[in-house]
């Protein structure tokens, strides 16, 4: 029998272990019983903190936001430009895409945006608290003249974004697709050129 974790059930756990099982068999194979055997615990120990498929993915998406935030408030801290900001947060962000690479498929998923409202409410909720932060900082560089002025700073976050996007799209089901180092030095360097003064 697998053994009993004292309660609270570490979210971060039940994330890494759903996030394992969507990579190796779909997201059709999250269950409570799956994610409780990869943790190392009896299911009964885990339905009492997450009911089903849409608990975990809950689940998922906090811990995910609350890495965002961490690595945001990191950079934030870090950095002493708008630009070395936005740089520590992609190289942050494209570590969680290659540990986590089944972000993606969660996120893209129809049990998201249309089997489970109050995750695709989660998620919109998440995504603009983390692109307000984002504008923030580009409102910052346009006014220190580090980032261009001509471009509004939503299509520059969509653009920032699409760095982190589609190297994770790619490398989703496959990290063999992507040279990722090679890939996030490249992105980097091609963002700076589009957007620095």
């Amino acid at each position: 029998m697998a053994e009993r974790m004292e309660s609270p059930l570490r979210r971060e756990q039940i994330a890494e272990a759903a996030l394992t099982i969507v990579v190796e068999q779909g997201l059709g194979a999250v269950t409570v019983r799956r994610v409780a055997e990869a943790v190392g615990i009896s299911a009964a120990a885990l339905y009492r903190h997450y009911k089903n498929k849409g608990d975990i993915l809950a689940a998922v998406l906090e811990e995910h936001h609350e890495m965002a935030l961490a690595n945001l408030r990191q950079a934030e801290a870090q950095g002493t430009t708008p630009m070395e900001v936005l740089e520590l947060i992609y190289k942050t962000m494209m570590k969680m895409v290659v540990k986590y690479r089944a972000l993606p498929v969660i996120f893209l998923s129809d049990v998201l945006w249309f089997e489970e409202p109050r995750l695709s409410e989660l998620k919109l909720r998440h995504h603009k608290i983390v692109r307000e932060r984002f504008l923030e900082i580009l409102k910052q560089g346009q006014a220190q003249r580090q980032i261009r002025s001509d471009i509004r700073p939503e299509e520059l976050f969509v653009h920032f974004l699409g760095l982190i996007a589609m190297p994770a799209l790619i490398c989703a089901r496959d990290v063999q697709d992507v040279d990722m180092p090679r890939q996030i030095i490249a992105n980097w360097e091609l963002f700076t050129n589009a957007v620095r003064v």
